[in-house]
């Protein structure tokens, strides 16, 4: 949506699915942006997997070769260059057509358990040919271009961090009544969430019983029976399971801090959405999260320390005010707004096509 500002386009997408029983095509979109998605059903099991991307190949090619002829693009733009920057460097070959990538994928350390490290040799070689032929190559965080720079290829990027839908996530005066911590995420290990439970089961012992959090995201019983074994659950700590995007961001406007304590991130949505509210941010220093957190607008830990971020709870629930003050929300909302992302990737594009003979 935020390209699409400044630039006509057309989204496709080839989904897979062992539960999808017939081939299914969704058309959508409005203002400058078509979304073509097609489901395709999948075979199972190991000797699947060739004609599972033999089908979804063919579909891909298919439809890029429709687009081309029905609306002459003038370059391809690729999220995320595994697998379909394989298709990208087909229609370089096939249209002449220029492609740029954008990396949002986390595998270029050695934290994940699923890194790059951990790839064939033949995955490893696609991957670096499909970032080498791109003619532009963007990351979400100066972070992740760098680890693409040690682990797989030497290749100048441009960072443009994710977008908000700032029409949702802006700052609104009411908030709950009692002090609202609130975390976000899809509560994998990576996000160390029990960590998150146990400094503010701390907090409420040696600090305040006067304030809550709540957690919002795909909820997990093992989290759940430890906190009511600490007979709080629904009563200080609430999980409220995965919700519509539009009461996340009801969520975040009613609490007074977000918090994040991940092992590893690049650059969290969660986090510029939460800034666009107002929130004040307390997150581990890993990945791009400093590129968006500091001093200023919220407080950065070490990852894997509960008692600091017991510490970092109490801090900002006793400074709020002040953090609050100070937090630079109108800077935020400018930086991450479709607005602005939309035009850095317009002129990525123009840089593109000023270079093509």
């Amino acid at each position: 949506k935020a390209a699409a500002l400044y630039n006509d386009i057309h989204v496709l997408f080839v989904k897979q699915s062992e539960r999808q029983k017939d081939i299914e095509k969704v058309w959508g979109g409005k203002d400058g942006l078509t979304e073509q998605i097609i489901y395709l059903p999948k075979k199972k099991g190991f000797l699947g997997k060739l004609p599972n991307y033999k089908e979804w190949e063919a579909h891909y090619k298919a439809q890029v070769g429709q687009i081309v002829e029905s609306y002459q693009p003038q370059l391809i733009h690729v999220h995320i260059p595994w697998k379909v920057g394989l298709i990208a460097l087909w229609a370089k070959r096939k249209f002449n057509l220029p492609f740029v990538v954008t990396e949002h994928w986390g595998i270029y350390n050695n934290i994940v358990e699923d890194n790059i490290h951990t790839k064939s040799f033949f995955f490893r070689y696609l991957l670096k040919l499909i970032c080498k032929k791109a003619d532009s190559f963007i990351s979400v965080s100066r972070y992740l271009g760098n680890g693409v720079n040690q682990t797989l290829l030497k290749k100048e990027f441009v960072v443009i961090p994710n977008v908000v839908d700032t029409k949702l996530f802006f700052p609104t005066p009411k908030k709950y009544d009692q002090f609202t911590f609130l975390h976000v995420s899809n509560m994998v290990p990576l996000k160390n969430v029990e960590s998150i439970l146990l400094a503010f089961h701390q907090f409420l012992q040696n600090k305040s019983k006067d304030a809550r959090l709540i957690l919002i995201g795909n909820r997990d019983d093992q989290y759940e029976r430890l906190v009511a074994g600490w007979n709080i659950l629904n009563k200080s700590i609430f999980f409220k399971g995965e919700i519509a995007y539009a009461d996340v961001a009801r969520e975040m406007q009613s609490s007074h801090v977000f918090v994040l304590n991940s092992n590893i991130e690049n650059s969290p949505c969660v986090i510029g959405e939460a800034l666009c509210c107002g929130l004040p941010v307390i997150a581990t220093s890993v990945g791009g999260i400093s590129e968006l957190v500091d001093n200023s607008n919220g407080l950065l830990i070490h990852p894997n320390s509960t008692p600091e971020l017991e510490s970092a709870l109490i801090k900002a629930f006793d400074t709020y005010h002040a953090m609050q003050r100070k937090q630079p929300t109108s800077s935020a909302r400018i930086k991450f707004s479709p607005n602005t992302i939309g035009s850095q990737i317009a002129a990525v594009y123009d840089q593109v096509l000023r270079k093509q003979p």
